[in-house]
């Protein structure tokens, strides 16, 4: 799920999979919802109990997490567009730990400046920087905050889901993807992430169908199929996502 440019959920397994994807287009358009209102609000999401199927057993979800890259929208609210690009340069350039301090100067500097400014690029930076540096638990925090302090952007929602899938709970991404489409039913990266998070559920329900039952040759297969979906070309890295 390629983690907003998430991580948000960029998961994306590259160009080459196109053709295998359309395998299960008649997979995707059963399960997809149907398109959901645009709201300026969003509702709080339901709580729900970590999964039992051993989604944090399975490696491949963190190797399509490499693919995701949480940075700059041009829709979110703009403070110096010369600043975020420099530290999302910076950022790509492996000096996480130099950009979060320069970043919560920034934020500091703009609350002495006004208590109520809330630079959403930088909070957007943060989050990436954190997820960076392995605190990724702050970085869904950060996110979180974003879906109450800008209720009408979907991006917070999107990469709170690419980070919840970097933790293997599927159900959880699927409830954040939801809201980021029910806060903007034209997001096309969030309805992109959740088309790769049905394949995810997929390969899930497929493992724990041939675990209950291991003479099921077909769900075995499906299972190794589907997964294949999901991962990048040997050949090549895949690409990042860009925004849209």
């Amino acid at each position: 799920m390629t983690t907003n440019h998430v991580p948000i959920f960029r998961l994306r397994g590259g160009a080459g999979r196109a053709a295998a994807l359309a395998g299960v287009l008649a997979l995707g358009i059963a399960l997809a919802p149907a398109p959901l209102p645009a709201q300026t609000t969003t509702a709080t999401p339901p709580v729900l109990a970590p999964s039992s199927d051993g989604d944090q057993a399975i490696p491949w979800l963190s190797n399509l997490l490499e693919a995701l890259k949480p940075g700059v929208d041009t829709r979110l609210p703009e403070s110096s567009r010369a600043l975020a690009q420099r530290l999302e340069r910076q950022l790509d350039e492996g000096k996480a730990a130099q950009t979060l301090a320069e970043i919560d100067q920034h934020l500091a500097a703009d609350t002495q400046k006004s208590p109520d400014a809330t630079n959403a690029q930088l909070l957007f930076l943060k989050g990436r920087a954190l997820n960076l540096l392995g605190r990724r638990d702050e970085a869904k925090a950060i996110y979180r905050d974003m879906t109450e302090r800008f209720p009408e952007l979907p991006e917070p929602w999107n990469n709170l889901a690419a980070l919840e899938v970097a933790d293997g709970r599927l159900d959880q991404a699927k409830v954040a993807l939801e809201m980021a489409i029910r806060t903007d039913p034209n997001y096309a990266v969030a309805r992109e992430n959740l088309g790769d998070l049905y394949i995810m559920l997929a390969a899930r329900s497929y493992g724990t169908a041939t675990k209950l039952n291991p003479r099921d040759a077909g769900a075995s297969q499906k299972e190794t199929e589907t997964r294949k979906l999901l991962e990048p070309p040997a050949s090549s890295e895949p690409p990042p996502r860009t925004p849209r």
